[in-house]
């Protein structure tokens, strides 16, 4: 499983300069200070567009009286945890999670936080407080969702930790020294820091991860404070190495689908990073598809990125080959890239309680992409994704059992033996080999297309060689297994160096950043 014992260190290191505003960030506050407010209703679990339109508003500063006279009608019947069968208004972690903002960024600005919606607030909205703090499904035995814990727990230290700073106090209960919730968060986030996000990179939930981890990194005092902000700069690490001009399409862990994810720009991860570089360069073209409810708190919470992090987001510096460890009963993220290309691997699921989903393997470009099909990609012939095992990428390099996509607007410089050849940039050539269920995908480094397709064909004159291994013509004897079972690398050997295939016990971080 990872650990910290990484060859890459994680950046920490903040000297950016950052504007207070921007376009993207205008849009969004606007975006929801413009929003519908609708009722509030009884099931718990309340719209998530709610709290979010009353942030956008205060933050705007318009329609305060509205906003006010909103809030302190408002009686939610709600309880924390997950939703199930006995504990049927669970969900309301996402709400207090989600006003925690109004109560930390308003409390001292009582021309926008009325003074008697704030004690509302206060007493009857944020409901989640005192001690018992607790990592289980309500009424059962087994612990919760990550995203839950997060949300549910961090509201009840942040509610308890403002009571204590405004003198309300029962008997020790709203102390979080004294009554378990501090030792229990801070031994919850240890964890997350030592193993990694269980949910790594979840579709929808990271996002909800991601703000409870944001409320604590820039509302929470010591220890709690420190441990949210490392864990979000791991994980804003993990994106900026395996995104690319903010496309981005890992394999994930949660919620499965009947069909493979085809939007690859703006996701929830990629909103958050691209509302921060909107702040460094105000004058870049970004615009939010989706995720705005994420991206608001990029727009109004402390937290920023390591310089790095930004940095490797909107260019890379060098070529670089990266492999990114996520532990037991899971599976990596893989990618090797420079300024004009990212390959990166789509996972393998690990039997149905992973709750991973592989995505294809695929060729990121300095294009307007936005759509899967504008991608090369790696495409599996079994329709079933619980079978594929799509960790086939090496350094300049990615191999697969199933056939290469080339989307209609891709037109080869070069067809010829089986090969075709696509510029990527000046001196650079992709090379597709797709027939008979083996799909090869090489980044050649030549003058010419017919250069980087002579080069190929030097090195690899047998044909029946490609089910097994490649010499790539950068001077990598590649060795791979296409149907290599879900829990190992399908790269079997390199330059005949056997390699680690067992990449549930890789660390976090592991690679070359520096060119190769």
């Amino acid at each position: 499983m990872p650990t910290t014992m990484s060859n890459i260190a994680i950046p920490t290191t903040r000297t950016i300069i950052y504007q207070d505003s921007s376009l993207l960030k205008n849009d969004i506050i606007q975006f929801w200070a413009n929003a519908k407010i609708n009722e509030w209703g009884d099931d718990g679990k309340i719209d998530f567009k709610i709290p979010r339109a009353i942030i956008g508003c205060l933050l705007a500063k318009k329609r305060i009286p509205e906003i006010n006279a909103y809030l302190l009608k408002q009686y939610p019947i709600g309880e924390i945890g997950s939703k199930w069968l006995l504990n049927p208004y669970g969900g309301y972690d996402f709400t207090a999670m989600s006003l925690m903002p109004v109560l930390y960024l308003f409390d001292a600005s009582p021309e926008l936080l009325y003074p008697e919606t704030k004690e509302h607030l206060v007493k009857n909205i944020l409901t989640i407080r005192g001690p018992g703090f607790t990592r289980n499904v309500p009424r059962l035995c087994f612990q919760d969702s990550e995203n839950h814990i997060l949300m549910g727990e961090g509201a009840r230290y942040l509610t308890n930790q403002w009571l204590c700073e405004h003198g309300v106090e029962l008997e020790g209960a709203y102390n979080n020294k004294l009554n378990g919730v501090e030792e229990g968060l801070k031994a919850y986030l240890q964890e997350i820091q030592e193993y990694g996000i269980y949910e790594y990179n979840a579709k929808p939930y990271l996002g909800y991860t991601y703000s409870a981890l944001m409320n604590l990194s820039a509302f929470a005092k010591g220890e709690i404070q420190e441990l949210a902000t490392k864990i979000l700069d791991h994980i804003n690490w993990q994106y900026a190495l395996n995104s690319f001009n903010f496309k981005h399409l890992p394999p994930y862990r949660r919620r499965f689908k009947r069909s493979i994810d085809n939007n690859i720009y703006s996701d929830y991860h990629s909103v958050m990073l691209m509302m921060w570089a909107s702040l460094k360069e105000p004058d870049i073209n970004l615009k939010i598809t989706k995720g705005e409810h994420i991206a608001l708190w990029a727009t109004m919470l402390p937290y920023r990125p390591a310089d790095d992090v930004l940095n490797w987001c909107l260019a890379k510096p060098n070529q670089y080959f990266v492999k990114i460890g996520h532990g037991y009963n899971s599976c990596p993220e893989i990618c090797s890239g420079d300024s004009t290309f990212l390959l990166t691997s789509g996972g393998a699921n690990q039997g149905r309680s992973s709750l991973i989903v592989p995505q294809p393997t695929v060729l990121f470009l300095a294009d307007s992409a936005k759509r899967l099909k504008e991608l090369f990609y790696l495409s599996n012939p079994d329709k079933d994704f619980m079978r594929w095992n799509n960790t086939g990428v090496y350094q300049d390099f990615a191999c697969a059992k199933g056939s290469v996509h080339v989307p209609k607007n891709k037109k080869a410089e070069i067809d010829s033996c089986d090969w075709s050849i696509f510029p990527i940039s000046k001196g650079i050539f992709l090379g597709v080999y797709s027939k008979k269920g083996i799909a090869l995908l090489v980044i050649v480094r030549e003058s010419t297309a017919k250069s980087a397709l002579s080069k190929i064909i030097k090195e690899n004159p047998d044909y029946k060689m490609y089910k097994t291994q490649f010499m790539h013509p950068n001077g990598n004897l590649i060795s791979y297994d296409l149907d290599a079972p879900k829990n190992s690398w399908v790269i079997k050997s390199v330059n005949n160096r056997l390699m680690d295939r067992d990449f549930e016990k890789w660390p976090f971080f592991e690679g070359d950043l520096d060119g190769l």
